[in-house]
């Protein structure tokens, strides 16, 4: 089954696995660097967050991110992008997809608020 591999994915994204909501806030897992493909581009999603205010609501994606299937996230998860550079920011998934087709690359496509 085809798939993206490493060197189909130039950029370098940090990924934060939310793991729960506790009495004290929000738990988040340990932070890990993965390679991604990141696009910059406006998009229009329903926010798959179930404690968010616009839950179930069409939203507006800033980015989308491409990561291999072993780096699924799911919504709530933080993800860094453009470390390093004045477009540094953190934001929360809000939606993502899982492709697995047979004869297309399999991936992940995560959006972010």
């Amino acid at each position: 089954m085809p798939r993206l591999m490493k060197s189909h994915l130039p950029h370098r994204v940090t990924i934060t696995p939310f793991e729960g909501e506790t009495a004290t806030g929000n738990t988040w897992g340990t932070p890990r660097t993965v390679h991604a493909y990141v696009e910059q581009k406006t998009r229009l999603r329903v926010d798959r967050r179930s404690t968010s205010p616009t839950s179930g609501q069409e939203i507006t994606s800033t980015t989308m991110v491409f990561l291999l299937p072993q780096d699924d996230v799911a919504p709530r998860t933080l993800v860094t992008v453009w470390a390093g550079t004045p477009r540094e920011r953190t934001s929360e998934v809000i939606d993502s997809a899982f492709f697995d087709y047979k004869g297309t690359p399999s991936h992940v496509e995560a959006f972010l608020e």
